[in-house]
């Protein structure tokens, strides 16, 4: 990168919600630009206007800026149309772009022809020899025309890719591109192509489906100002149950779906920005520590598998090592009805639910269950180990000494001298540890709850 300035582009279209896989695309350029001192530019492909919604580019913003993915420059698709028309009336000047007319029927049943003949779907060109009188006649009968780029078949579309290495597709196997539809919008493939060449876009980083489209791209550049970007393939991401990592509001992989799960973003950031490399999912790096290890020689060409539980399990454990000032208010939100603990008794409580919680929101449910209404539970403890408990709990309520007094006087040692105890304070099998639980109820609690079951029994 010696003598170049890095700038890369992660252009989403706003037609539904960022997902696990556009994140991945947007994760890899936001690294590969900060690690050569680049920049990384946010550009909204909102060319397609029916789909397209302010609510979607919106939550765009907001899931990246919740998730720490910083971006130097923005831009809209839908305000550079001006730029797209003068690159495409240059082309058309130059006889690099011609007018069809055949329908989406007619074109899937030429497809449908030449592949039964065994000839490469690859569109004919007749409309290069419709005449003008043949046009006008299309055009009067109401026939719109869209545009395509007229390849130049003779050559061979070639590049080094950072991920796959070298690449080389001949542009006569593949079809001339729409770049213009009916109704005049102009398509991905080629705006695309104009902002990236005017907005000086040095790397395209993006998914291996890409990898045709590139080829036809690359001719595209080529005639719009003469040199194409370099280009990364990254293998396209899957799940290990075969689901779709897909953009629908209800998909359990889009961001805003896995940040109201309570999932934490550094956990996101931490799987995504791994699976696929050589390197091992490591809770404990940061933001920098991921920028330093980024190389694309260390992405598999293999299709990486994602598993929503690792992110959970990942978030799990970062949420349990963070200080009680990183989570305080966030804690206190969740608490918001106990609006009068003190931060000493919540910071204690912290410290008791912490291994014990998958979100922040679940400190609620360990709340009610040690201050407020346990559980229901039909075990039932012995009445006269009940008695005990009551007789050896000191005021002090000393955890250590409480359970030697208690084991001396009743004989019992192990799970049957641990389990019923967790049972009468908190009616749960399992939850955090005992002896901190007990530090956090204190006497008074820990005898009302004792004394509340053996007053049932009797």
């Amino acid at each position: 990168m010696v003598g170049e300035i890095v700038r890369v582009r992660f252009a989403p279209s706003p037609t539904g919600w960022l997902h696990a896989g556009n994140i991945k695309i947007a994760l890899l350029n936001y690294l590969f630009a900060r690690k050569f001192g680049g920049k990384l530019i946010l550009r909204i492909d909102d060319t397609d206007l029916e789909r397209s919604t302010k609510e979607s580019e919106n939550q765009i913003l907001e899931d990246l800026k919740w998730l720490g993915i910083k971006y130097d420059e923005f831009y809209r698709q839908s305000e550079r149309i001006n730029k797209y028309q003068k690159i495409f009336n240059k082309l058309k000047d130059e006889g690099r772009v011609y007018p069809c007319y055949e329908t989406k029927e007619e074109l899937a049943l030429k497809r449908k022809t030449q592949t039964m003949s065994g000839i490469p779907p690859v569109y004919d060109r007749s409309a290069l020899k419709l005449t003008d009188e043949q046009r006008k006649i299309l055009e009067d009968n109401g026939q719109k025309p869209y545009w395509r780029f007229k390849l130049n078949d003779d050559s061979v579309s070639e590049w080094q890719d950072l991920v796959h290495g070298k690449i080389q597709i001949p542009l006569n196997t593949v079809s001339d591109p729409v770049i213009v539809k009916p109704d005049g919008g102009f398509v991905y493939t080629f705006a695309s192509v104009v902002d990236d060449a005017d907005i000086g876009i040095t790397h395209i980083i993006r998914g291996d489906d890409h990898v045709t489209n590139t080829a036809t791209q690359i001719d595209i550049f080529n005639a719009v100002c003469g040199k194409s970007p370099n280009f990364a393939h990254v293998p396209l991401m899957s799940t290990i149950d075969g689901q779709e990592v897909s953009k629908r509001i209800g998909s359990p992989f889009s961001i805003i779906n896995m940040r109201k799960d309570g999932i934490l973003p550094e956990a996101i950031i931490d799987v995504l920005a791994t699976i696929g490399t050589s390197e091992n999912i490591d809770y404990h790096d940061t933001i920098e520590s991921l920028i330093e290890k980024f190389d694309f020689k260390k992405i598999s060409l293999s299709s990486p598998k994602f598993n929503i539980e690792d992110v959970k399990a990942t978030s799990k454990k970062i949420l349990a090592e963070k200080k009680f000032e990183q989570i305080k208010d966030e804690l206190r939100s969740v608490l918001s009805e106990y609006h009068d603990i003190s931060d000493e008794k919540i910071k204690i409580f912290w410290e008791t639910v912490k291994d014990n919680v998958n979100k922040i929101s679940d400190a609620s449910y360990w709340y009610d269950v040690l201050f407020k209404n346990i559980p229901t539970n039909s075990e039932k403890i012995d009445l006269h180990f009940l008695e005990q408990m009551a007789q050896t709990l000191q005021k002090s309520a000393n955890f250590d000494a409480w359970i030697a007094d208690l084991k001396a006087i009743s004989g019992k040692k192990g799970r049957d001298l641990f389990h019923p105890i967790r049972i009468a304070l908190t009616n749960l099998e399992n939850g955090p540890e005992l002896k901190k639980i007990v530090h956090l109820l204190g006497y008074e609690n820990i005898k009302k709850r004792i004394q509340e079951r053996i007053e049932k029994l009797k």
